[in-house]
Formats: structure tokens, C-alpha cells, sequence
């Protein structure tokens, strides 16, 4: 059964009943599914196949497969009609389908023919299952102008192909005569029909050529199809009633035409009809024109050639240039870096000469002496020990390097360098080692640059290796002692004394050890660890040794250690006369009788300049100091300015301080800005940026004065810089004034929050902050809801700094001062209304009442009943 919108129905008629055994319908994506719902003429074959007609999904067939099931096809791709109104079959098997036309369609091999109104029919149009089928085998079919009835087997094919044939050649949309002339030419010699070859100029590629088929039974329904060779191989198929081919701008070369033709009926001509065609080149693209691109190619290189080598002469000139201006600007920057790490190396010594003195000079009577007077002398020796290291350097570097050569025992001078470094390594925690032969050993060598020598090398292990590390100094012969030294290459490759300073510090990058003996130069871990150097210790050393016929060598792994080894050459052979000292010369002076002369009378060392932290005298407690400096003395003689007052704490670094900041937050830091690991304006930065420290005072000590520095300092939040060398009672003063002014600030916010009077005076824009934020708390003092986003909102500020300006001016969190508030109101309510506990918690925005007794006894240390009690007046107590 078939519908107009519910598809195909597979009905079981009964004696009372009517069952539906299948429903073909559409379904998108399944099996088995129509293409369309309106399905009208059917018809049942002799081989038990179902024929469906659909109106917009063609020709369909439903048919059992090898198992017995119905299975549904669709034949749109074998005939194309979508519209299928009527539906007939004949005796011989086809299929006569009504629809835009008449077709006969041939299941046995898929093949059709079309009729249409040229064969005879009333119209290319019939009707909705306007069909039928006589007795004697007679087909009708209606359509909208009338009825078609004829006998199928009567109905005979044209099976004779049409011939093709050319008949007229068109160029540029004109008209070519055979034989006369087109373009001052004569284009076409002869008759189309005979084929001749056509050449066609390069402004001619626009042509069209018709063509005709010579079949006269219907040639209305005749087709055409044709293709150029040499441009596109695919049958073209021209719409019906066209017989030309048209081409534009078609390139250069050789092309065939090829044009079949079919009768209607499905006959095409056996051979096509070809047409040869040539289209020329354009001038340009001429033989004769390519020689001459050639040429001038070749010309266009030879110039490109002369100019570029033009260029790259004057480029390699500018890169020399730019070469010369990056090394003077390199050399530039390291020097500034040597005089800035100088003046660091200065002034360093200079605070802790200046500081003892002045102390003395503004004390009635100093009851210690010595112990004020001898770091003044340890750092006085430093400055000359720097001084006469520059001189040194100043002389290496104008070539004139004085050596006093002398036989002399080695021993002493490596064990007098290793005492001096021994307080040191000891506390900092590193072994400090000395391993020499047993028996002397004696060579040439001016003591006083080996010690130079030794004093960088020991300097630089011990700066950078960390506690529980171990430093060795050595010395071992190598070769024989008596014998002159021999070396190849420039290099002692034996009789000589080894002398080795090794550690188990952070090691050098293996890119960065042919550079460290440069002049100025700074290698990335000492940047890395804070590490202030002059840069010319190590190029010295190098210098020294080279002077002594010896050389510098230094091996290093990074996280393991680094190992520089000394080569003093045996014998004298590698000396000059005027090197060598006259035996009976006297030792030059040491300052061993200046330091005798500052020792103390017995031979105990003097107790510790550091006294113990003082205690908070009648039970006040005292404020917090953090000290973060990397130099020793410094640090001890800060903490011995500072310990009378306050309690303090220090650190070596950066890193150690910001460790000690997050444990003891301190009232104040003061902290030198140039250290190792971490330096103070890093430390400074970390402090202000982290919410739980941001609003302790930081005061930094530098060696660097210049305005850049200084705003440098300023720029990351700092809040006093003081220069090194500093006054002392100037850094006390600094350091009072800011925790006074702390203190201040917390006093006037606490009395503002208890109502109490108070003539602190406080700066405007402080206070002014301070009594906004209040209101704005106020305001919404019944929302519960209002919280630190809400606060910081309504005083247009970021919650980062909405928070680090109330922690620095109050001490408090946000939390705490939006707390501190309410229960400012919730006393005045106590005080001045009769309202319950619980009516006061909810006006001031604590919903629970439990929890407002329990923040207002901690706050006021009475419970809210007790405080009312006591402050409200006699009239209004109940």
C-alpha cells in the first residue's frame, strides 16, 4: 500500500482484520529507509520484484535477498528522474516510467531512452498514476494535454550514429571566410568540412567552432559532446541546441579538437571529427626573446655581483666597527662593575673603621679600648692589603712587575697564609686543611707575591664554599728539588713545587673557566651567590705566577668543587739578575709589630664584642631588629650597635634572612644590599610583596650611592637607605624614628577604635585613610556580608593594596580591622542603648551572638554584660 506521506505500508489482509507486517518510511542513516514518505505508483514484476515509484526519490526497487529478507535499492544513479507518476511494464520485461517525459528503462542492464514532446507526446508532463495497461498489450499514459496510448514493441531505436561535421570558425567573436583575408591574413584557406589546419597569433586565442550532426529522423534530439587535446583531455557535454565550443585565452601550442555526436536514442558516432590547431607564442615568450632575458640576467648578476661585493666590503667594514664599539663598551661596563665592586671592598672596611671610631671620640671614657681598637686595625690592614693589591695591578698592567727573589723555605710562607684565613673558616663551619712535606723546602720566590697568590686563591674557596665544606691547601715536589726545571711549550712539565688550593664549594661552568683569569671579568656564580669582587684577583695571581717562570692552572666541576694549582719552577735559570734579592738585603717589613702592639697584655684572646641579648628592663618588651649583612665583622658590630635596645637577630644572606623574617617577623630589618645567594633589594622585595610581612620597615645599607641606586632601593619599597661608611648615632637615629613612627600610628588607630581622645599627631593622608576606611565599615556595619573585597572596593583600592597599607599603618589584617570596627559600635550600643546582647551582635553584623561574646571579651577583656554594667551611666542601668 502506498501513501502520500507515511510511505510504504506491507499489509496481511485477514477475514477481520488487516496486520502490517513491514513499514517503509524515511529514517535518515538507517537501512532499509525510503528517500521520501510519498510513494505512489507501484508494480509487481513476473520475477516477484517490487517496482516503487516516489515523488522526489526516484525509482525504487524492493526485492528478497539470498536470505529470505526484503531489501530496498534505490536505481537514481541508473535513471535520472526523480519524479515517478506513473509506472507500466511490457511484454518483453521494461519499464515505462511517466514523469519529465516518457523513459523506457531496461532492468536487465540498467540502460534507458528518453522520450519527450519531439517523439510525439502530448507533453514532457503526466499525471499521478494516469496509467495503464490493455489486454492486448496497449500502454496509456495521461498526461496534462491529452492521452499517449501506443503498442512497446512497436516502438523501434534509431540505431544508425550521426556523422559530425564543422561548419563555421569564429575568432574574437567574428566570423573567418574560407579564402579570404582575417587580420591581414588568410586564416582559412579551405572549407571547414575538410579539416584544414588553423594557426592561430597570440592575441587570436579567443575562438569558437560550430559544428553539426547529419541525422534528419529527429535532430532536435540530437547531443554533442567534444575535447582539446593538449588542454583538457574530459568529454565535454554543451546543453541541448548548443553546437559550438568556445575557448578563452587559451596558451600557446599544439591542440586537436575532437567533437562526437549522439542521435537521442543513446548511438554516438563511432570515430569524432578533429580539427588541428596551433596557437603561437606571444613575442616575449619567443626563442630569440628568452636569449635576450638570458643576457640580461647574466648582466643584472654581474651588477648584483659588483654591488654586493660593494656591500660586504662595507658591511665588514660596520661589523668591524660595531666589533671595535661592543668590546670598548664591554670593557666600558666591566670596569664600572670593577670600581663599583671596589667601592664596595671600600667602604665596607671604612664603616667598621669609622663606626668604633666615632664611638670612642663621642664617649666620656672608653673602659675597653682594645676590644673598640682592634677591629679598626684588622680593617685598616684589609684597606692596605686592597691598596697594595691595586698598586700590584696598576703595575702589572703597565708592564713593570717588580720580583724580589729569594732562596727561601716555602713552608713558613704557606703556613703563615693559612693562619690568617683559620678564624674565618671556623666560623663559617669549613674544614680548612694544610698539607706541606715534612721536610723544608726551598726554591726562588719573592714571598710577598706568593702570598698574594695564596691569600686570592684561599679567599675565593672559602667565599664560595658553603658550610661543612672542606678547603686544603697543599704542596708537593715534583721532580727533584735540586734540579733545574724543565718545561715544553712554555709549560713546567717538571721539577717543580705543586702548590694546590682545592674545595668542595659550587664549581665553575667549564664555558666560563678559560675567562676567569681575564681582567674585570665576573663569573656567573659569583652573581649568582651575591659574590662582590674586584676582578682582577685572579688575573693578578695569574700574572704573579707567570712572573715567577711558573704557571696557573684551575680544574672544576660544577656541584663538586674546584681545584687551582700553582707551578714554582726549581732552579734559577728562569729568573732575571735584577729579580733576584742581594743575599744580604734586609726582610722587608711586615705588620706583625703593629699588630703586636694592639694584642693584649696576656695571651688570652679578648671575650666576645657581641654582648648577650639585654632583656626587656621592667618587664616591657622590647623591639625586634633582623641584621642581614654578609660580612662578618660588620654584622658584629651591628648587633653589638643595636643590642643595648633592642632584640636582635641576624643573617648572613638574603635567603637566610628572608627565612628568619617568615619565623620571628621582626619589627625592623636593616640589611646591606649586596650579598651572596640573595641580595637586599631582592630580600626588600620579598618583604613588601608577601602579605604577612609587608608592613615591617626595611633599611638598607649600601656601598652604591649614586640617585639610581638609591630610587633602585626606594623603588622596591624600602623604607630609609643609608650609605656605607654610615654614621652610627645617624643609623640609630633612623632606625628609632621609624619604629616611633610605627608605634605612633598603631597608638592613634587603637585610641580611634576605642573613641579615647589623643594628641598624636599623625600625617593627614595617613589619617585620612585611616577614618575612611572606618566609614566605610560603618556604613555597612548590619551587612554581614561585607567583607575585605567590599572594604577595598568602596575605597577604590586593589586588596593587595588596600592590605599592605592597613597592615603597615595599623598592624592589623583587613579581617581584624573590619572586626575591631564592629565591635567599636557594638561598646557605644552597650553603652548608650537599652538593646540585648543579641540585637547589638546583629546591628553590628555578627549573626551569631555566641561568637560576639566570646571576639568581645578578647577584645575589651570584659564580656558584653560586664561592659555594660561598668560604662553605662546610673539613669540608664537596669
Amino acid at each position: 500500500m502506498s501513501t502520500h506521506d507515511a510511505g510504504l505500508l506491507k499489509l496481511r489482509p485477514t477475514a477481520d482484520s488487516v496486520r502490517l507486517l513491514a513499514h517503509y518510511q524515511y529514517a535518515p542513516g538507517q537501512p532499509n529507509s525510503l528517500p521520501v514518505n510519498y510513494v505512489w505508483p507501484l508494480l509487481l514484476d513476473k520475477a516477484g520484484s517490487l517496482w516503487i515509484g516516489t515523488i522526489g526519490g526516484g525509482l525504487l526497487r524492493l526485492a528478497p535477498d539470498a536470505q529470505g529478507h526484503d531489501h530496498l535499492s534505490s536505481l537514481a544513479r541508473y535513471l535520472p528522474e526523480t519524479d515517478v507518476e506513473s509506472l507500466l511494464a511490457d511484454d518483453d520485461g521494461n519499464l515505462w516510467v511517466g514523469g519529465t517525459g516518457l523513459y523506457r528503462f531496461t532492468p536487465t542492464n540498467r540502460q534507458y531512452l528518453r522520450y519527450d514532446v519531439a517523439d510525439g507526446l502530448q507533453s514532457n508532463a503526466f499525471k499521478i498514476n494516469s496509467a495503464a495497461r490493455a489486454q492486448d498489450g496497449t500502454l496509456y499514459f495521461g498526461g496534462i494535454n491529452g492521452l499517449n496510448y501506443f503498442q512497446p514493441g512497436r516502438i523501434l531505436a534509431n540505431r544508425r550514429p550521426p556523422q559530425v561535421q564543422f561548419t563555421e570558425l569564429r575568432v574574437m567573436n567574428r566570423p573567418v571566410a574560407v579564402g579570404r583575408p582575417f587580420n591581414g591574413r588568410v586564416l582559412l584557406p579551405e572549407a571547414l568540412p575538410r579539416r584544414p589546419p588553423l594557426t592561430l597569433r597570440a592575441a587570436e586565442n579567443n575562438f569558437s567552432v560550430e559544428f553539426a550532426a547529419l541525422n534528419y529522423v529527429n535532430p532536435q534530439k540530437n547531443q554533442y559532446a567534444y575535447r582539446l587535446l593538449g588542454y583538457q583531455n574530459d568529454w565535454v557535454s554543451p546543453g541541448y541546441g548548443q553546437r559550438s565550443a568556445t575557448f578563452t585565452n587559451l596558451p600557446s601550442g599544439h591542440y586537436t579538437l575532437q567533437v562526437k555526436a549522439s542521435n537521442g536514442e543513446g548511438n554516438w558516432s563511432g570515430t569524432s571529427a578533429s580539427l588541428s590547431l596551433e596557437v603561437l607564442a606571444p613575442w616575449y615568450r619567443t626563442s630569440w626573446a628568452y636569449a635576450l632575458y638570458a643576457l640580461a640576467a647574466l648582466g643584472a648578476v654581474g651588477l648584483y655581483r659588483r654591488v654586493e661585493m660593494a656591500q660586504q666590503r662595507l658591511q665588514s667594514k660596520l661589523a668591524l666597527e660595531q666589533f671595535k664599539v661592543e668590546k670598548e663598551k664591554e670593557l666600558t661596563n666591566l670596569k664600572l662593575g670593577f670600581f663599583t665592586n671596589i667601592s664596595h671592598e671600600l667602604r665596607t672596611p671604612l664603616t667598621l673603621i669609622l663606626g668604633p671610631v666615632e664611638d670612642i671620640m663621642r664617649g666620656e671614657r672608653v673602659p675597653d679600648l682594645l676590644s673598640k681598637l682592634r677591629p679598626v686595625q684588622q680593617q685598616a690592614r684589609k684597606l692596605h692589603e686592597l691598596v697594595n693589591q691595586l698598586l700590584d695591578f696598576r703595575k702589572v698592567e703597565s708592564g713593570h712587575v717588580p720580583l724580589r727573589a729569594s732562596y727561601t723555605a716555602v713552608a713558613p710562607v704557606l703556613t703563615r697564609v693559612f693562619g690568617t684565613f683559620e678564624d674565618q673558616a671556623r666560623e663559617r663551619g669549613i674544614e680548612l686543611v694544610l698539607d706541606v712535606p715534612a721536610a723544608p723546602v726551598a726554591l726562588y720566590f719573592d714571598p710577598s707575591k706568593l702570598e698574594i697568590i695564596l691569600t686570592n686563591l684561599l679567599a675565593n674557596a672559602l667565599t664560595y664554599t658553603r658550610a661543612q665544606g672542606r678547603v686544603v691547601l697543599g704542596a708537593r715536589v715534583i721532580g727533584a728539588a735540586g734540579n733545574e726545571a724543565v718545561t715544553e711549550n712554555a709549560q713546567v712539565v717538571d721539577n717543580y713545587l705543586k702548590i694546590s688550593v682545592s674545595d668542595t664549594g659550587i664549581g665553575i661552568a667549564a664555558h666560563e673557566l678559560p675567562h676567569i683569569f681575564d681582567v674585570y671579568y665576573q663569573a656567573s656564580h659569583t652573581t649568582a651567590l651575591g659574590g662582590v669582587g674586584t676582578g682582577i684577583g685572579l688575573a693578578l695571581a695569574r700574572q704573579f705566577a707567570e712572573r715567577h717562570g711558573g704557571q696557573l692552572l684551575v680544574a672544576s666541576t660544577v656541584g663538586v668543587g674546584t681545584t687551582f694549582e700553582l707551578r714554582l719552577p726549581f732552579g734559577r735559570q728562569h729568573l732575571l739578575p735584577e729579580d733576584l734579592q742581594p743575599e744580604n738585603s734586609p726582610e722587608p717589613l711586615t705588620d706583625k709589630a703593629a699588630e703586636s702592639l694592639l694584642e693584649p697584655p696576656t695571651g688570652k684572646e679578648p671575650e666576645s664584642l657581641l654582648p648577650a641579648t639585654p632583656e626587656a628592663a621592667g618587664g616591657a618588651e622590647l623591639s625586634s631588629l633582623l641584621i642581614v649583612e654578609d660580612s662578618d665583622e660588620l654584622r658584629a658590630y651591628l648587633q653589638q650597635l643595636f643590642a643595648a635596645d633592642y632584640r636582635v637577630a641576624v643573617a648572613e644572606d638574603g635567603v637566610a634572612g628572608w627565612e628568619q623574617v617568615l619565623a620571628q617577623l621582626p619589627d625592623l630589618i636593616v640589611s646591606d644590599v649586596m650579598m651572596p645567594r640573595a641580595d637586599g633589594l631582592e630580600l626588600c622585595q620579598r618583604v613588601k610583596q608577601h602579605p604577612k610581612t609587608s608592613h615591617i620597615p626595611v633599611v638598607l645599607l649600601t656601598a652604591r650611592t649614586a640617585a639610581t641606586h638609591e630610587l633602585e632601593g626606594l623603588g622596591v619599597g624600602a623604607d630609609e637607605y643609608a650609605s656605607k661608611p654610615f654614621d652610627s648615632s645617624v643609623l640609630r637615629a633612623k632606625v628609632e624614628a621609624l619604629l616611633r613612627n610605627r608605634r605612633r600610628m598603631h597608638e592613634y588607630y587603637q585610641r580611634q577604635i576605642l573613641l579615647e581622645p589623643t594628641e598624636l599627631v599623625v600625617p593627614d593622608a595617613d589619617r585620612q585613610f585611616l577614618e575612611a576606611a572606618m566609614a566605610a565599615v560603618e556604613q555597612h556595619l548590619s551587612d554581614v556580608d561585607f567583607k575585605v573585597a567590599e572594604l577595598s572596593a568602596a575605597l577604590a583600592m586593589s586588596q593587595s593594596t588596600f592590605y599592605r597599607r592597613l597592615k603597615t599603618l595599623t598592624g592589623q589584617t583587613a579581617v581584624e580591622f573590619i572586626r575591631d570596627v564592629r565591635l567599636k559600635r557594638a561598646a557605644q550600643l552597650l553603652t548608650h542603648s537599652q538593646l540585648r546582647i543579641a540585637e547589638i551582635a546583629d546591628a553590628v553584623g555578627i549573626a551569631d551572638a555566641n561568637y560576639f561574646r566570646v571576639i568581645f571579651q578578647k577584645r575589651f577583656g570584659q564580656t558584653p554584660s560586664e561592659y555594660a554594667r561598668q560604662h553605662r551611666p546610673e539613669a540608664t542601668r537596669p
